[in-house]
């Protein structure tokens, strides 16, 4: 039955709806994404670098712990350590964008498997990648599993039209990939072809995913943009 105190009930709901998603939209205009009533914040470039352009890689670490403390995503204190958890810009300048940080769990030549922990911030992506055949290791198979937050998975394939994001401006001229699925938590996808291009870029609120894959051999590591010269892994 419809009485007065039901009536201002909806209205009072109608009215949370609508402000949680005023709140949702100042936050990413704000540079910021939400998450249920978690915020991840993005920080532009000058946050990680200094004056000289120096890479802070504790900068790069503090973004990261934010957003594993907004998802209550519970790490070792061995995340203190550079070379356990590491970060990288790949040398571009451009973290802020084309970055990404992560845990190699294992890597075993031996029975040739592998465990990795990717991060990605807000919008940002992995450099543009492929793996190829060595003389140690057939070309890397990998899956992912998304844990916490959202991805976008970028291979080569059907373009999507349209088109659901944009890759980093700084890395447009040298990508190949033109097919784009956005990916949540639980969603589990496969490396569409061995050797193909691919990487990952970070939904509105971050993401963090677990890598199962084969060995991965640093030498066949390969980067469509000319400027990287340096091996991940």
């Amino acid at each position: 039955m419809l009485n007065r105190r039901n009536m201002l009930k909806g209205t009072a709901l109608g009215l949370g709806a609508a402000a949680l998603g005023m709140n949702s939209l100042n936050a990413a205009e704000n540079g910021t994404a939400q998450k249920g009533t978690t915020l991840v914040k993005r920080y532009e470039n000058d946050f990680y670098y200094d004056k000289d352009g120096n890479f802070l890689v504790k900068k790069a670490k503090q973004a990261f712990f934010e957003m594993f403390d907004a998802y209550h995503y519970q790490y070792p204190d061995t995340f203190q350590d550079d070379s356990f958890f590491w970060v990288i810009d790949f040398g571009l300048g451009d973290f802020a964008n084309c970055g990404m940080g992560g845990v190699i769990w294992l890597n075993r030549k031996n029975f040739r498997y592998f465990s990795h922990d990717i991060f990605l911030l807000p919008g940002q992506q992995i450099a543009e990648h492929s793996h190829v055949v060595t003389d140690e290791a057939p070309a890397k198979m990998e899956t992912w599993h998304v844990r916490y937050g959202s991805a976008y998975n970028w291979s080569e394939g059907e373009p999507t039209i349209p088109a659901i994001s944009k890759p980093a401006a700084s890395q447009i001229d040298s990508i190949h990939c033109n097919h784009c699925e956005l990916i949540k938590v639980g969603d589990v996808r496969d490396l569409n072809e061995l050797g193909k291009w691919h990487f990952l870029q970070g939904g509105p609120e971050g993401v963090i995913i677990t890598e199962s894959a084969t060995y991965h051999d640093g030498n066949g590591l390969r980067f469509s943009n000319p400027k990287i010269g340096i091996k991940v892994g």
